[in-house]
């Protein structure tokens, strides 16, 4: 049996997701199968991650995310980014969102010079693991930004086997479910350069809004507590914002194509 997906291809700094509109409950999330093959660079659409648009009673949308493995993560930071900007235009008089994803409610809003903020309400365990074992860095550190990372400050990005060191982080035993692995170059005051390993995708993306608020609120407890933090990752330039106690991630999203897939 062929399954008729009708999709928006969205990148979020170079992370790339597949936007389902599921607002009649057309598709599945749990038919793991389907969506990996979506996902497939070469015999699908090809993307990190799926998106699907739900439906809320509550609030403006509901966001479900599965990783390029098919596995349902419960936060994505730069898919929320993206789901916001879908959300903006099917909901063309709306630039504010509050929505749902599994693990909780977030707050975001397309601002006048296209950016997406997004406030991050996932922001725990910090220190949790004790990880300067697990590689030679000048400095680590654990937080949960609503998926695991871990954060090695080293000297530079550019020649890492970011492959090769970041699944020893993501499958260490200490971590039940994995873990995020973060590189991190401090360029300057305020200004980091960030490589990220992804669970779920297994390998590097080309950026990750959960790994750059991590990696911002490492800078913030290890070096110098600012409130703004620019991150440049493989894909582009995001921003970290720490306003009142509140963090936001922010950053641009685009729509890049859309169309029909037809997956047997």
């Amino acid at each position: 049996m062929s399954s008729k997906i009708s999709f928006e291809k969205y990148c979020a700094t170079g992370n790339d997701f597949v936007v389902v509109d599921n607002r009649t409950n057309s598709f599945d999330p749990k038919n793991k199968q389907l969506w990996q093959k979506v996902c497939d660079r070469r015999f699908g659409v090809g993307a990190d991650g799926v998106l699907f648009f739900n439906d809320s009673s509550k609030y403006d949308f509901e966001m479900v995310y599965l990783n390029a493995d098919g596995g349902e993560v419960g936060m994505c930071g730069n898919g929320a980014r993206a789901l916001t900007t879908f959300a903006s235009k099917i909901q063309f008089d709306k630039r504010s969102f509050s929505f749902k994803t599994r693990n909780g409610v977030y707050e975001s809003e397309v601002l006048k010079s296209g950016e997406v903020k997004l406030q991050m309400t996932e922001l725990y365990d910090e220190s949790r693991y004790e990880v300067s074992d697990l590689l030679e860095s000048n400095a680590s550190f654990f937080v949960n930004t609503g998926v695991a990372h871990s954060v090695f400050f080293v000297d530079s990005v550019k020649e890492l086997d970011i492959s090769k060191l970041g699944s020893r982080v993501r499958y260490d035993e200490r971590f039940v479910d994995g873990c995020n692995a973060n590189f991190v170059q401090v360029q300057g005051e305020g200004s980091l350069a960030l490589r990220t390993y992804e669970r779920g995708v297994e390998g590097e993306t080309l950026a990750c809004g959960t790994g750059a608020v991590a990696s911002a609120i490492a800078y913030r407890k290890l070096f110098k507590e600012i409130d703004s933090i620019g991150i440049k990752v493989m894909g582009g330039e995001l921003r970290v914002l720490f306003e009142e106690g509140n963090v936001f991630l922010c950053g641009k999203a685009q729509k890049i194509f859309s169309g029909v897939i037809n997956i047997e």
